[in-house]
């Protein structure tokens, strides 16, 4: 009897798989039929100044991610010290400030306006898709550099 709850067992299992749809996203597969080994892009946040000598500073943030830099806010300071600010006093004199509207309160047309913008000055699909990579060697040049401190640190 052992025998035959095994096979039912089976056949149950078979009859499960059957009644499961696998949806076309769930089975990606390169060219060659193997599975794709594809990592996620991740978000990488890019803050972005630009001066202008007498007229002040568009401070812009934005995020980087599969390709696209996504802008957050668009802030304007007139005077570019504040975009820059990294004294305690300066950033709390820039929390002050009317530095703009939230960027997705902004016209369609204005948001696209921005974008043509920062595309014009080469902040675009090749910069979305450098600074990733450019993290990823930045974080492992760090890590090569702790790992020598750490054993500098236990052999001495």
């Amino acid at each position: 009897m052992g025998d035959e709850e095994d096979m039912n067992a089976e056949n149950i299992n078979q009859d499960r798989q059957d009644r499961f749809k696998v949806a076309p996203e769930d089975s990606i597969s390169t060219a060659d039929g193997e599975e794709a080994d594809q990592e996620d892009s991740y978000p990488a946040r890019v803050n972005i100044v630009i001066e202008k000598p007498g007229k002040g500073a568009l401070a812009v943030e934005t995020v980087a991610q599969d390709g696209m830099i996504v802008i957050d806010n668009v802030y304007f300071y007139p005077d570019a010290s504040y975009a820059l600010a990294k004294a305690a006093d300066k950033a709390h004199e820039r929390q002050d400030l009317y530095v703009g509207p939230p960027f997705g309160n902004l016209d369609e047309d204005l948001q696209v306006m921005f974008e043509k913008y920062l595309d014009e000055r080469g902040i675009n699909t090749s910069l979305a898709l450098f600074v990733p990579d450019y993290i990823d060697m930045k974080e492992q040049r760090e890590y090569l550099r702790w790992l020598s401190n750490v054993k500098s640190f236990v052999e001495g």
